[in-house]
């Protein structure tokens, strides 16, 4: 207790700083979809999570408003005052819990799907927008939703932490879709470029309308092979992934062009120089019974980040890896033991990136 009396002031300045106003405001969706439209709120995967919502989920909650059906609170960020002056294609807002909701109306309005599997207004099934009958029209457009307005805050952190705490969606939030809205600039845009990269998505094995992708996985390797390889950046690893991962994605949109472009050329090289000297599946994990390598998965984010690494350190030392037996590396069971269980601890990161560059 006396401990707690003395960190008084301090715990005193930490509550005032970390505390978030908030204000409670409601429009109809008339007004809402308008201001999507109107770029006042985004809904852009460049700045949100991608969409994941099937044509029945968003059906679904369409039905609810119809019938007036409560529906949980949309959360938004305001990031930008009223009375500032900027560009038209800058938001105000970002939405911090409710984008699928969001964009399930948005996208109802606009014409893009049809209401399916409706258990109540069955008639409904197979109707767009422009097919509802006037006063449903009407209803929807005067249905009023409610949202909490939370006001912008310089610290990312606190705004990530709010994300992670308001995550009661259907559909859960992972950490890289959090970071896509709260980590903003040309680093995260450099993200989504060289997730696209086909050799990438070959070697990683992802394809594009799969769960990975969706939650993110592609760009999130992206961060982590920087995050882990940029100045031997594992070695400042002390714990806490998901914080690691967010710090360095803040870190890198503070880069300025010419180091991103480097960047962009490097993860490309990287990339290449997998594909040309290594046979197939770089990234997937083997077991060794006997002296002889079994193949456990195709695709393993440990293995991955050991197999980076290497090819990076290979790359700037100009060593061609062809005649490196690299699939060995699963003979030695400390490496082996570094690619299992609790895989982002400290000294498994460390050990299994250092065995793998040791090969060169």
């Amino acid at each position: 207790m006396s401990l707690l009396k003395n960190n008084l002031e301090n715990l005193q300045k930490l509550a005032k700083e970390r505390t978030v106003k908030t204000q409670t405001i409601e429009y109809d969706l008339e007004t809402m979809v308008k201001k999507i439209d109107r770029n006042i709120i985004k809904l852009n995967p460049e700045y949100q999570r991608r969409h994941r919502w099937t044509n029945d989920n968003s059906s679904r909650l369409i039905e609810s408003l119809i019938l007036n059906i409560p529906v949980p609170f949309i959360y938004i960020s305001q990031d930008i005052d009223v009375d500032e002056e900027v560009d038209e294609d800058v938001s105000r807002y970002s939405v911090i819990d409710g984008q699928q909701r969001l964009t399930a109306i948005h996208d109802f309005f606009k014409g893009k799907y049809e209401l399916t599997h409706l258990e109540v207004l069955e008639e409904l099934n197979g109707c767009f927008y422009k097919d509802l009958p006037p006063f449903l029209i009407r209803r929807l457009e005067e249905r009023s939703i409610r949202c909490l307005r939370i006001d912008s805050t310089v610290d990312q952190q606190v705004k990530y932490d709010i994300f992670e705490r308001l995550n009661s969606g259907s559909v859960k939030l992972e950490a890289q879709e959090l970071r896509n809205a709260t980590c903003r600039g040309p680093f995260k845009k450099l993200i989504k470029h060289l997730a696209k990269n086909e050799i990438f998505k070959k070697l990683a094995i992802l394809k594009e309308d799969s769960s990975r992708v969706k939650k993110m996985e592609d760009e999130e390797l992206v961060l982590r092979y920087f995050a882990l390889t940029y100045e031997e950046g594992y070695k400042d690893y002390k714990g806490g992934f998901k914080k690691f991962l967010t710090s360095k994605m803040v870190q890198f949109n503070k880069l300025d062009d010419n180091s991103l472009a480097n960047f962009k050329d490097e993860f490309e090289a990287v990339m290449s120089k997998i594909e040309d000297e290594f046979v197939e599946t770089p990234f997937a994990k083997y077991r060794n019974i006997d002296d002889k390598l079994e193949l456990m998965s195709a695709f393993n984010i440990s293995v991955f980040d050991a197999i980076v690494s290497l090819y990076k350190t290979a790359l700037i030392k100009g060593v061609d890896t062809k005649a490196i037996l690299i699939q060995d590396l699963f003979k030695d069971q400390e490496f082996f033991l570094s690619c299992e269980g609790s895989t982002n601890d400290v000294k498994k990161i460390q050990t299994r990136i250092e065995k793998a560059i040791e090969l060169i």
